[in-house]
């Protein structure tokens, strides 16, 4: 499988998928949900930003009365009418700027949703290339247990150690063998995770590689932080709609009538109306709501900036200790290094063992996946602040 290579905090963005190719990753059947819903938030926000047109009303009315106790009399009615408001004191332009708004508040939304699914994705499939690097460490680890034992055994039939060291290295080695099939049972369950977002390959997906963004590059292009801000705008605007409404409106109305009664008629009526409210118990009450609940929305934006800094913060510092535990780990791969070639020097000597030798290479290629190890939490650690911004993963 293909192994991340390690990174430095010094880069800036790369991302080797795009947004399309990471949409792919999702199944058939998600795609299909995304785009019914990116559908349905489309078709919304239309209603919505031309909610404020009324519709033309038709309607057709019968009766059959008693004339004087002498006759009955049919008469009908056939009218088409309409009554729009044409000015609201600038409530029809704020109910105009609230629905786009709020249009972009659900693409934002859908947009996150997608992010996260893709992030479930990616973690999984990082997860599993860790999994794997820990499996074949075990299987490093349960050789060596292997020659300890027969090590052991051997010193024990010539009476140099007592039986209990023996249990000690039986028992060390059965428990990295249950150990071991632990971590493939782990694996199995991830597959199982994989396999419910989508329908691809899980061996044949080549994974992004993530470098370190700036902080303030992170923050603008954050999801979260730009769903607040649209939080703002759609309080900003909804909260002007809520003044507008307690002043002057005028409106347009008009009808077209078609009247069989006592004799025919036809007529249109058109006209204006101005009207505003001039007593309502509520109206200080609900202009204050829509004020407060703007306030809110701007505290509320300014917490999440401050949280998805310290989320940087966070990512930022668990890198450096990444870091450190790599160089600690090459540090150590090259002193393994020296000593299994002092030791193969011995042992073709004859001082040393074949079994020195094969602890040694087993050890050393331990550190040597550690590495890797310690590279791939870097990624997933990444992915964090990936998977919350605006654009690509």
């Amino acid at each position: 499988m293909r192994l991340i290579g390690c990174l430095s905090l010094s880069f800036v963005f790369i991302c080797s998928l795009s947004a399309t190719e990471n949409s792919k990753l999702l199944s058939g059947l998600k795609q299909n949900i995304l785009k019914n819903q990116k559908k349905t938030n489309e078709l919304n926000s239309d209603n919505l930003e031309k909610s404020w047109i009324n519709s033309i009303v038709g309607s057709f009315s019968y009766s059959n009365s008693d004339a004087n106790g002498r006759r009955r009399e049919d008469s009908n009615t056939l009218s088409v009418s309409i009554n729009q408001p044409v000015f609201k004191s600038g409530g029809i332009f704020y109910a105009i700027k609230y629905a786009n708004a709020n249009r972009n508040f659900l693409r934002i939304s859908t947009k996150y949703s997608e992010q996260t699914q893709i992030k479930t994705i990616l973690f999984t499939l990082y997860s599993l290339r860790k999994l794997d690097l820990q499996i074949e460490k075990q299987q490093y680890m349960i050789e060596n247990a292997k020659i300890d034992i027969i090590r052991k055994k051997e010193q024990y039939k010539n009476g140099f150690l007592d039986s209990s060291y023996l249990n000690q290295a039986i028992l060390t080695e059965s428990s990295l063998q249950r150990a071991l099939l632990d971590m493939y049972s782990n694996r199995l369950e991830l597959i199982k995770t994989f396999k419910s977002y989508s329908d691809m390959d899980v061996n044949n997906i080549s994974l992004p590689v993530f470098t370190l963004i700036n902080e303030s590059e992170f923050l603008k292009k954050s999801l979260l932080v730009e769903q607040k801000n649209s939080e703002i705008i759609k309080s900003n605007y909804l909260k002007k709609m809520t003044i507008s409404s307690y002043l002057p409106t005028v409106t347009f109305n008009a009808g077209y009538y078609n009247t069989h009664d006592f004799g025919a008629r036809k007529y249109t009526t058109y006209g204006l109306k101005i009207s505003m409210p001039i007593v309502d118990i509520n109206r200080g009450r609900s202009i204050e709501i829509k004020r407060l609940e703007y306030l809110k929305s701007k505290l509320e934006y300014q917490d999440v900036k401050r949280s998805e800094r310290e989320n940087y913060d966070l990512v930022v510092k668990k890198i450096k200790l990444l870091e450190k535990k790599i160089a600690l780990a090459k540090k150590d791969l090259k002193l393994y290094d020296s000593l299994l070639i002092s030791t193969e020097d011995s042992y073709k000597a004859g001082e040393k063992t074949i079994y020195d030798v094969d602890t040694l290479k087993n050890s050393k290629e331990t550190m040597s996946i550690d590495a890797k190890i310690f590279n791939i939490d870097i990624q997933l650690s990444l992915l964090n602040l990936y998977a919350k911004m605006n654009g690509k993963i």
